[in-house]
């Protein structure tokens, strides 16, 4: 069995994606100096309010109420009390997979250096939790995403504690029942485990990972419907040559042309330009002017497709850090420095970066949302491609099935409405943020917002290339699959284990939900 060891740094999306849908399982490091750092916090949390000196959520009440101080002997009932308050999550719930995803950042960020100053029993407790499969379940609404995920990271902390509901062998029992079944004694959170749990980033981090992850594989896809847009329309290989994209310097334009580069030097039907002028133009033969019959550029959205789709691999490649960055961070309030024996009060929770991230991976995906409805217009409308009205059979005037045959018409009509509603996903979270909880929480991230927005754009993304795909197939019969590129006609027979040919006219609905399914998990865009 693979195993992850979890120590509060370099842990990867793919980690996350590795826990939360192969159930991997994972373990805290054996080094003794990894524990000494555990050990050595706690201590030193302890002896600090033991000093009688107010600190904030361990001897203060919480947020604005933190001019309130407590003894030392009512510090653990204090932090079971928030775990509690906080119990006004609402909304659906977070899936098994995903809610698996918030417990390892938890864990990964608080034996972060020791500095949110944990029993090492607690972090035990996570990752038994993990192992056991005894997973929160957690509604998605009531973060603001600053002083982190409080309400939703509530979920775990009862759940340590034995309280609420888990996922657990395929059901939604009582914590406490899953535990009783695993021989588990719940754990009392003492002395600022409460907010070690609670005021973190680990909700919206887990699902702007997972997103991440699945958003990857859309770049791939997209450029592939651009490489088969541009084999089914005679398109040019001039866009995607490489010397093209390395005067433009950008790195996402220079792996998208040659992602499509790599598809279309196979195909019979993209012309090289130096053929093209050869085969396709015709000579002045001395005259002043003549129009030609056929175009020396493509359209836009074949041409400027590697500028488009460039913007959303960098933009991948942005997010991919500040998501990582996150990952690996101590995030809650206060953190404890054994190094210069101090005890900081700070903002380490405050979810801008995962915000960002996600807000503008919501805008590039749309642009490659948008970029594919123009593309699907030009295979679909039979005035461009010199194919049929919407990808209809070659039907005889004479035929009996003449004109009671619509092929693609209403799917390019789904095509454009799902597009509307990527673009509605567009405005950024960041700038949603309204002060709450008596003014203290003045300026908040949205992040945790932010973050499901993205995740939820991305199932959309994926049907409306679904619908795109589907199309693009039809028009490869209606071509003849033989002269295109080997890539395309494996793309090709795979979908059709999924969807036939389109003779007489059917609901696709179904079809466009496999494929759907079929694009998130194929190796081909792996």
């Amino acid at each position: 069995m693979n195993m992850k060891t979890v120590k509060g740094e370099n842990l990867t999306i793919e980690d996350v994606w590795d826990v939360a849908y192969k159930n991997e399982a994972v373990q805290l490091p054996e080094d003794k100096a990894f524990w000494d750092t555990m050990e050595k916090s706690r201590k030193f949390l302890m002896d600090y309010i033991q000093t009688g000196v107010p600190t904030y959520g361990v001897t203060t009440d919480f947020g604005d109420s933190c001019a309130n101080q407590i003894s030392v002997e009512k510090a653990g009932e204090l932090q079971r009390d928030i775990v509690t308050y906080h119990g006004i999550g609402l909304g659906a719930k977070f899936d098994r997979e995903t809610a698996r995803a918030v417990v390892l950042c938890r864990l990964n960020g608080n034996v972060k250096g020791g500095h949110s100053a944990i029993r090492p029993e607690l972090a035990h407790m996570l990752v038994t939790l993990l192992n056991k499969d005894i997973i929160p379940v957690i509604p998605q609404l009531g973060s603001v995403g600053a002083s982190g995920d409080l309400t939703p990271l509530s979920y775990l902390g009862a759940v340590i504690m034995g309280q609420r509901d888990v996922y657990y062998k395929g059901k939604i029992v009582p914590a406490l029942e899953a535990f009783k079944a695993e021989g588990i004694t719940p754990l009392p959170l003492e002395a600022k485990e409460g907010l070690a749990i609670m005021n973190g980033t680990s909700v919206m981090t887990a699902v702007a990972s997972l997103a991440w992850k699945k958003a990857e594989r859309l770049a791939k896809i997209s450029d592939f419907l651009t490489a088969v847009t541009s084999e089914i329309t005679r398109g040019k290989d001039t866009p995607f040559v490489a010397k093209v994209s390395e005067i433009k310097n950008h790195a996402g334009q220079c792996q998208s042309a040659s992602y499509v580069y790599n598809i279309i030097k196979d195909s019979k039907r993209v012309f090289k330009y130096e053929e093209f002028l050869k085969s396709q133009i015709e000579s002045l033969d001395g005259k002043g002017y003549k129009k030609q019959e056929n175009k020396i550029q493509d359209r836009y959205s074949i041409r400027c497709a590697p500028q488009i789709n460039g913007v959303y691999r960098d933009t991948l490649s942005v997010a991919r850090s500040w998501i990582t960055e996150e990952l690996n961070s101590a995030n809650d309030n206060p953190l404890v420095d054994i190094e210069s024996g101090r005890l900081y009060n700070t903002g380490n929770f405050y979810g801008g970066h995962i915000c960002a991230a996600c807000d503008y991976l919501r805008t590039a995906l749309a642009n490659i949302s948008d970029l594919s409805d123009k593309q699907a217009e030009v295979i679909i409308d039979g005035k461009f491609n010199g194919l049929t009205e919407n990808l209809i059979p070659f039907t005889a005037d004479d035929d009996p099935r003449a004109g009671l045959r619509l092929g693609f018409k209403a799917a390019q009509i789904t095509i454009s409405a799902i597009r509307g509603e990527v673009m509605s996903y567009c405005f950024p979270i960041s700038l949603t943020s309204q002060p709450t909880e008596a003014l203290n929480q003045d300026k908040v991230s949205m992040g945790t917002i932010s973050a499901r927005k993205l995740s939820e754009q991305i199932d959309l993304v994926y049907l409306q290339f679904a619908v795109h795909l589907l199309a693009a197939m039809q028009a490869v019969d209606l071509c003849g699959a033989e002269d295109f590129a080997p890539f395309t006609k494996t793309v090709h027979s795979e979908v059709r284990r999924l969807s036939e040919f389109v003779l007489d006219d059917r609901a696709l609905d179904k079809d466009a939900e496999a494929v759907a399914s079929w694009l998130k998990e194929t190796e081909l865009f792996a």
